[in-house]
């Protein structure tokens, strides 16, 4: 006889099990005790759910410039590792804007 297993809808936040470095937890229990933040788990959610959006928004990028740009052709490896860097680098140039105060586009 077949068990039927029921899962739980898929916006229900469901209970895991993480392991972080000392200082990493160290940092979030901080933030929760300094009033900064609700729990632990809703600046891991959080944290998580941006990671997520920008990596789909990294590979929507790159089906758009392989389609529209490289009439389909893919991106080599070394294209993509070029790419990314190009990225880190403006977003440190961006960041460095934003701490003097100057302007906000990378």
């Amino acid at each position: 006889m077949l068990k039927h297993r029921i899962m739980p809808p898929k916006n229900v936040k469901r209970p895991i099990s993480v392991t972080l470095d000392p200082e990493v937890l160290d940092a979030l229990q901080r933030l929760v005790s300094d009033g900064k933040e609700t729990s632990v788990s809703s600046v891991i959610n959080e944290t998580m759910r941006s990671r997520v959006e920008r990596m789909r928004h990294a590979e929507e990028a790159r089906r758009y410039i392989e389609e529209h740009l490289l009439d389909g052709e893919s991106l080599t490896d070394d294209e993509m590792i070029a790419a990314r860097q190009a990225l880190a680098a403006s977003k440190v140039r961006t960041a460095g804007r934003r701490a003097r105060g100057g302007a906000t586009a990378a």
